[in-house]
């Protein structure tokens, strides 16, 4: 938020990439702020500064690039050459980010970070553009953090978590440790490349699920509903699509969504999971039919959500309580923000190797090329508003079903968000089984606690006490 009274000599603007391209129908925010500055054109003063986010759609980038681009130079203690620290210099052994080092690229010596200091205290801003001759840019990221703040150790760990835990974190360590804008890789996905590359499962839930959630799209004839198991760092398998046929605004079909969500699903370790949340998208198709299914069963996680476009949105947003008319019906809507969800999925899309992020899909029933057809029938395009790029999803195809389930599925694990630590520990599979009775301890309070009980010739699993795994048998 930005308030400026009356007219400024000194206009100081923060976090820019935040702000909304248009501000109740009067233009943008930055420039409306900077015209209050007109007075004192001669000798004002305006300080833009940010975070950077999406290359391309980042304000600070465009105001930097019409700037004079400096970047502080810093001498090496070896050779006196002057330079920028950059990350692509950084280098540790092999394990060991904790003693990262810069390598000059002008005499290759290795410079460990207690030459920081020194460092910081003798270098210059050097100007890299022209620029537009009014405008002083300034480009400083984390590596240049004084001693006892943030060390180049950390930074390179944190960057290895980042990349190990998927795009969508490597995308934050970029903005704020690196102050670079995210490039995105293009956001059209070949569905024959995923088609091709199904997975046969052994079950019908693989060994290493821990959570189940669904995600369902109504339409005039028809519920679609995706069932999605997760693991640590949101690996996710597809467990079931299913088509409902009926009229929405009739019993039956919803009927058929309650024997769906009640479902028992088996692990290969033989352990039978069930769904634990549910998003229902509201908009569009049977909105009010949608908010009478899910009145009485918010207590066993099946949430209704509403899709809202626009940069920024995080995925799942705090409810707020359905209004009809004069009566509050006490059903939580909850936003869901459809650009991040779709941008994070694309880039999982793209992973090509098992691990975080990473999406597994079956094959059989449910997965042929109508769904990977529908599950990218959308691209990311950039389009101008006002002379502002602005970010917009729009379809390549009429149908585009799967996509949406799939993202109410993550929305609904966005709501659980499980301790993993925890569900790892609970439920993580244990192969082979002991061959004496073993009994198992359920932690107070903790929702994912099992147990386990003797079964003559070995060891089976038996069903949870607790209120998410039992919440389909009430």
């Amino acid at each position: 938020m930005i308030l400026v009274k009356g007219s400024q000599r000194s206009l100081f603007l923060d976090e820019v990439d935040g702000y909304e391209i248009d501000v109740d129908g009067e233009g943008d925010p930055v420039e409306l702020a900077i015209k209050r500055t007109a007075t004192f054109k001669r000798n004002r003063k305006i300080f833009i500064c940010s975070t950077p986010t999406v290359k391309d759609l980042s304000r600070i980038e465009r105001a930097y690039m019409r700037s004079d681009q400096r970047r502080y130079h810093v001498p090496c203690p070896i050779c006196g050459v002057l330079a920028p620290i950059l990350w692509h210099n950084i280098e540790w052994p092999e394990g060991q980010p904790e003693q990262a080092a810069l390598r000059c690229e002008s005499c290759q010596a290795l410079i460990p970070e207690h030459h920081k200091t020194a460092m910081l205290e003798h270098g210059v801003w050097v100007a890299q553009a022209e620029g537009d001759g009014v405008t002083a840019g300034y480009h400083l990221s984390a590596l240049y953090s004084p001693l006892g703040w943030y060390a180049w150790g950390e930074m390179a760990r944190d960057f290895l978590n980042a990349k190990h835990e998927g795009p969508e974190k490597l995308k934050t360590w970029i903005n704020t440790c690196l102050g670079e804008t995210w490039e995105e890789s293009g956001e059209v996905v070949n569905q024959d490349i995923l088609f091709a590359r199904r997975e046969h499962y052994p079950a019908v839930v693989p060994l290493p699920v821990l959570v189940l959630t669904a995600g369902v799209d109504v339409q005039d004839d028809r519920l679609e509903v995706e069932v999605c198991g997760w693991r640590t760092g949101e690996e996710s398998w597809g467990i079931n699509y299913r088509v409902l046929w009926g009229d929405p605004a009739a019993a039956p079909v919803w009927r058929q969504l309650d024997d769906l969500l009640a479902s028992t699903w088996e692990r290969e370790d033989g352990l039978n999971m069930r769904i634990v949340h549910c998003c229902i998208d509201s908009a569009g198709h049977r909105t009010e039919a949608v908010y009478r299914y899910v009145k009485p069963r918010q207590v066993r996680g099946v949430y209704a959500t509403i899709g809202r476009a626009g940069a920024g949105r995080p995925i799942i947003s705090s409810a707020s309580n359905r209004k009809q008319g004069r009566t509050t019906l006490p059903v939580k809507l909850f936003t869901v923000g459809v650009d991040e969800a779709k941008g994070i999925l694309y880039a999982r899309l793209k992973e090509q190797a098992p691990g975080p992020g990473y999406c597994h899909f079956p094959e059989g029933e449910g997965y042929d090329e109508a769904y990977f057809k529908q599950l990218t029938a959308e691209k990311r395009v950039i389009r101008y508003q006002k002379g502002f790029p602005k970010a917009e999803w729009i379809k390549t195809r009429a149908r585009n079903e799967a996509l949406d389930c799939r993202v109410q599925a993550h929305a609904a694990l966005c709501l659980l968000n499980p301790l993993w630590v925890a569900v790892e520990k609970r439920l993580a599979p244990r192969l082979p089984f002991p061959e004496q009775a073993i009994v198992e301890p359920v932690p107070s309070g903790h929702p994912f606690g099992l147990a386990a009980e003797s079964s003559g010739s070995g060891t089976r699993r038996v069903k949870a006490r607790d209120p998410y795994l039992e919440r389909w048998r009430r």
